[in-house]
Parts: structure tokens; sequence; C-alpha cells
């Protein structure tokens, strides 16, 4: 069984304590569904924004566009630390694979 190093979210507020972490052991595939979503959800957000024009986005309340923007920037913070979780991941499911061709 794979050792489980948890990667916390760089979003956590106290990084001594962090609440959201992702699992050390999770598979790579997993980690890029998970991160491919967020990555959509916020490129989705954001092409909403950019759509809407100028002139609307400007009447627009300032709270909902920072609202927005937050909640994108939380997603692509997460898919980032995913993207981190990945490699780790790829390269401990290439060493088990060595490991069993040797073994």
């Amino acid at each position: 069984m794979a050792e489980r190093n948890d990667i916390p979210l760089s979003t956590n507020i106290r990084h001594d304590s962090p609440v959201l972490v992702i699992r050390g052991d999770a598979d790579f595939q997993n980690l890029h569904d998970c991160a491919a979503r967020r990555l959509t959800a916020a490129k989705e957000m954001l092409f909403s924004i950019a759509s809407v024009g100028i002139e609307r986005a400007v009447a627009a309340e300032g709270r909902d566009l920072a609202s927005i923007a937050n909640a994108a920037y939380l997603l692509l913070e997460d898919a980032d630390d995913m993207l981190l979780a990945i490699g780790h991941a790829h390269t401990r499911e290439v060493a088990d694979a060595r490991e069993v061709r040797r073994g």
C-alpha cells in the first residue's frame, strides 16, 4: 500500500492545521479529473463575465463581480494544487510499476 502524504490546499485559512487536503494516495486519473473539472468551472465563470460586455459589467454591482472572481480564484488555486499532486502521483505510480517489473 502506498504511503499517504496528504497535500494541504493552498486556500486553507490556517496552514498549521489544514482542513482541506488532497489525499496523498489518490491516483493520477482521479486527480486529473478533479483538476480538469475545476479548471472548466473557472473558465466558464470567467467566460460569462467576459461575455457580458463592458457596459453591463461596469453597471453590475462590484460585489457580484468580486464574488465571481473570488470563486474562480479558489477553483483555479485548487486545480493548481491538484496539478502538483498529479506530478507526485505520476512519480509514485511509475516507481510502483518499475518495482512490479523487478519483483
